[in-house]
This record gives C-alpha cells, sequence and structure tokens, in this order.
C-alpha cells in the first residue's frame, strides 16, 4: 500500500502592530477629523477584517509638528522596530507619518525595507506586504510633497496671524508672565495677579534700596516666597 503523505503545515506570519498616530497646530481645520481618537477608530476599524494582525502598542504624538521626526513616541515606537517588537506599522494617512518629503521618504524607501516592515496607510490604500510595487511609485512622493507643502502654508497663515494679533495688542503667550493672569473672560487679554504683584512691589523696593540680585533672591527664601515655577 502506497504511504499517506503528511500534511505540511504552514505557520501563518502574525503581524505584530504598531498604531502610530499624530496631531499638531499645523492640522488647522482638519484638526477635529484628523483627532488622536479619529484615528484610532479609523485604523481599528480597518484591521478588523486584517488576519493574524496583533496590536501591540498604540502610539500618539499630541502636539508634534510632522516637519520633524524628533518625536517621542515616534522615537519609542522605532526602538520597538530595532527590538523586534513589532513587524507593522499602520497610520490613518501618509500625513501622520510626517511632513517632511525628505525624511518621510528614508523612512519608506530605508526603514521599511531594511527591516522587513509591513508599513499600511489606510485612506492611501498602501500597504507595503500586499502591494509592494506600489511603494516605489510616482504617487507617494507626491503626496509627501503635497502634505510637506501643506505644512509650509499653515504655518505661514499661523505666523501672519499671530503677528496680526499682536499688533492688536493681544497677548498671545501660553503663560502669562509673572504677576499676571489670562483673563477667563478672554485669554488674548492680561489681568493684574493680586498677590504677585505684591511680591514684584517688593522686589523693586529691594533693589531701589541698592540690593544685588543675590540678596533680593536670599530675601525672599527667607520669607518663605516661592519662584514663580
Amino acid at each position: 500500500m502506497p504511504r499517506k503523505k503528511k500534511k505540511i503545515q504552514t505557520e501563518k506570519k502574525i503581524w505584530k502592530v504598531a498604531v502610530y498616530c499624530r496631531l499638531s497646530s499645523e492640522d488647522g481645520d482638519n484638526a477635529e477629523s484628523d483627532s488622536i481618537s479619529n484615528q484610532k477608530e479609523i485604523i481599528e476599524f480597518f484591521l478588523k477584517k486584517e488576519e493574524n494582525i496583533e496590536i501591540i502598542d498604540y502610539y500618539a504624538d499630541d502636539g508634534y509638528s510632522g516637519t520633524t521626526f524628533n518625536r517621542p513616541e515616534f522615537k519609542r515606537m522605532f526602538n520597538a522596530l530595532v527590538n523586534g517588537d513589532i513587524n507593522t506599522v499602520i497610520v490613518k494617512d501618509l500625513s501622520r507619518v510626517g511632513r517632511n518629503y525628505i525624511e518621510v521618504g528614508k523612512f519608506l524607501d530605508e526603514i521599511v525595507p531594511y527591516y522587513n516592515l509591513r508599513f499600511i496607510s489606510v485612506n492611501d490604500n498602501v500597504d507595503s506586504y500586499i502591494n509592494p510595487g506600489y511603494m516605489n511609485s510616482l504617487e507617494i512622493p507626491l503626496k509627501n510633497l503635497m502634505n510637506e507643502s501643506y505644512s509650509r502654508d499653515a504655518s505661514k497663515k499661523m505666523r501672519t496671524n499671530l503677528k496680526a494679533s499682536k499688533k492688536s495688542g493681544n497677548f498671545i503667550g501660553k503663560i502669562a508672565p509673572f504677576g499676571y493672569l489670562k483673563d477667563s473672560e478672554d485669554y488674548h487679554k492680561l489681568i493684574i495677579d493680586v498677590e504677585a504683584a505684591k511680591i514684584i512691589k517688593n522686589i523693586f523696593y529691594l533693589a531701589l534700596k541698592g540690593k544685588s540680585k543675590k540678596q533680593i533672591i536670599k530675601e525672599l527664601e527667607i520669607n518663605n516666597i516661592p519662584t514663580p515655577s
């Protein structure tokens, strides 16, 4: 009798996924639709139809520009890639990776193939595993150029708006200077912080008496007056 052939079982590759999200002020009017929670929702819905998927971790850089790759969560994700903890990166769209044409190009052309990484961009229909040829198409660099151009335009508009706001006498800083508070009814206006004003008046009084900076600091420490920070 002929021997029965043994069935060869092949292990299916497990995709260890890093979900990466990013949001910054450069997103402007799209900030709501590009919110971190919205990005996660789109990605998770997409992954429902995928097989052999294991989400290892979520990485979210909230408030970091795409023009630089010096982002804490992106760095943490890259370390996970180098250590072999992940083999797949998924984003909502290419602009979430970055808005720097050269740096995004390096990531896609060098990092992805070097680490045999599966890269997925949901809205751009990019999947380096299912359609590796598309990674070398002209469409991707063109999209990256458009993303960088959008960032430059948004940055220019922001600087123009801030300059106009300053000319109108508005305060545009994040933190009010010591001695002032942001007006709760209009955060572009400052109001006097009564308690801090007393300290500032005392500092001026000591300076007028000829006290040095070190002597003034010592005087404040003796009276247990904390620094503004």
